[in-house]
């Protein structure tokens, strides 16, 4: 009898440790991202050219006169890893993907006072307005690839 119930002990664990397998192999997943930092401005200018896709999705949803690039930065992050990106002027932009694959990734986002989990498809970007500087308002852009 005792021969049996370390067998099934033994059974039990295997099962546990196979059930656990594709969360373990989940948490090892990395993801390509890309963060874009960008200002606009209602002070009189026009749109930097590498920020001419953006000008499209924002235009809907502010009112500038000027849209200027700062920076862009890809990055793979594991699941479960923080990722950060300087902005300047601001405390730096920190993502954590939570899951991923797919379609796209569920990410834990912290800038300044913005804190949140976003589900983030592929293709369509995460935008966030940032606090104001001397030229404008910031703006990043989340893009999961």
């Amino acid at each position: 009898m005792k021969v049996s119930r370390r067998w099934t002990l033994i059974g039990a664990a295997m099962l546990l440790a196979s059930l656990a397998m594709p969360a373990l192999a989940q948490s090892g997943k990395a993801d390509s991202f890309n963060v874009t930092v960008l200002v606009v401005s209602s002070k009189g200018g026009d749109v930097d050219a590498r920020a001419q896709r953006f000008d499209r999705i924002l235009r809907k949803r502010l009112r500038y006169e000027t849209l200027r690039f700062v920076s862009s930065t890809r990055s793979t992050v594991a699941v479960g890893s923080i990722g950060s990106v300087p902005v300047p002027g601001a405390q730096a932009f920190r993502f954590r993907p939570i899951a991923g694959g797919g379609k796209g990734a569920l990410v834990a986002v912290e800038w300044g006072s913005t804190r949140g989990d976003f589900r983030i498809r592929r293709g369509t970007p995460l935008i966030l307005g940032g606090p104001r500087t001397a030229d404008g308002e910031l703006v990043v852009v989340l893009e999961s690839h």
